[in-house]
C-alpha cells in the first residue's frame, strides 16, 4: 500500500477507536498502532493529523508591510491557521532570478486552502481601495514618500475594519500547538517581518488620523463569504470587487 492509503486506513481505526464500545474502540486502536508500526508512520506525521499548505502570493516582498502582514495572520487566525513567508526563486525577463515570497498558510485540511483564497480576494479589494485613494485624496500630495505614508495609514485602517471579526475569534489551542510543531520542524520558514514606513512619522495629527478613518470606512465594504459543502467540500468565497 502506497503511504496515502496506509494513512486514510490509520485515519479510519482512530476514528473507530473513540466507539463507545469498548472492544471495538481496542481493536480498533490495536490496529492503528499495528499500521503505524508497519509501515514506520509517527504520530505526529503531518498527513496522519491532517496538517497540509497553501501559498499565495502577496507583494512578494521579503519584508511586507504592516498591513499585509496584519491581513494575513488575522486571516490565519480566523481559520486556526499558521501564516509564515516562504521564499522561492522566480526567472524574470527584465531581472532574471529573482527572490518571490509568498504567503503559506499550514492548517488543518481544508482550511489552508480557504485561508490562501481570502487572502488573494482580500488583498486584491485592498489594493484597490488603496488606489481609489491615492486618486482621489492624495492627488496633491506632490512628495511621493508622504503619499506612500498616508495610503499606507489608510491600508492599515482597512484592514483593521475588514478584520475586525477576525480578532474576537478564540483559536483552538490544540490545534494551533500541533500546526505550529509541524512548522518548527520546517527550515528556512518566517513569520513575516513587517516592513513600517510610517515608523518615524507623527500619525497623530488630523491629517493622518482623518487617512486611518478613510481607511475604516472603506474597510467596511469588504466582502467575505465563507461557505461549506455538507462538511466535505468546501465553496469557493463569495466576494465582490
Amino acid at each position: 500500500m502506497n503511504k496515502k492509503t496506509v494513512i486514510e486506513k490509520i485515519k479510519k481505526c482512530l476514528a473507530l477507536s473513540k466507539s463507545a464500545n469498548q472492544h471495538e474502540a481496542a481493536a480498533a486502536l490495536r490496529q492503528a498502532m499495528t499500521f503505524m508500526e508497519k509501515y514506520n508512520i509517527d504520530a505526529d506525521d503531518p498527513e496522519l493529523l491532517g496538517i497540509t499548505e497553501a501559498a499565495i502570493l502577496g507583494s512578494g516582498s521579503r519584508k511586507p508591510t504592516v498591513f499585509e502582514a496584519v491581513l494575513a495572520n488575522s486571516i490565519a487566525r480566523l481559520l486556526n491557521c499558521k501564516a509564515i513567508l516562504n521564499g522561492t526563486y522566480k526567472v524574470t525577463p527584465s531581472l532574471g532570478l529573482k527572490k518571490q515570497y509568498s504567503w503559506v498558510f499550514i492548517g488543518f485540511d481544508p482550511a489552508p486552502e480557504i485561508a490562501s483564497y481570502a487572502f488573494d480576494v482580500l488583498y486584491k479589494q485592498l489594493k484597490k481601495a488603496r488606489s481609489i485613494f491615492i486618486n482621489e485624496n492624495l492627488k496633491r500630495v506632490k512628495i511621493k514618500a508622504n503619499k506612500v505614508k498616508r495610503a499606507d495609514l489608510f491600508c492599515e485602517g482597512w484592514v483593521i475594519e475588514a478584520t475586525k471579526l477576525v480578532s474576537e475569534l478564540n483559536p483552538d489551542k490544540e490545534k494551533t500547538t500541533q500546526i505550529q510543531h509541524y512548522i518548527d520542524q520546517q527550515k528556512n520558514v518566517s513569520n513575516g517581518e513587517a516592513t513600517d514606513r510610517n515608523k518615524k512619522t507623527n500619525v497623530n495629527t488630523d491629517r493622518y488620523q482623518d487617512d486611518l478613518s478613510a481607511g475604516l470606512q472603506a474597510g467596511r465594504n469588504a466582502k467575505l463569504n465563507n461557505a461549506v459543502n455538507g462538511g466535505e467540500q468546501h465553496k469557493r468565497l463569495g466576494t465582490t470587487a
